[in-house]
């Protein structure tokens, strides 16, 4: 299948974004933000600066 340019990209976060929701994650401000953006790291752009993690 021919793509648009950044198309395939959209696609792939769309597939992301579905299966975090359906997990319906719950999320807790007591544990700070870098638990919290961990918890979403695939989607999550820069994820590595604010967790520390590789």
């Amino acid at each position: 299948m021919l793509y648009l340019p950044g198309e395939e990209e959209l696609l792939n976060f769309d597939e992301n974004i579905h299966h975090y929701a359906d997990k319906k994650i719950s999320l807790d401000l007591d544990d700070g933000v870098k638990v919290n953006y961990g918890r979403f790291s695939d989607l999550l752009a820069e994820v590595k600066a604010v967790t520390g993690k590789r």
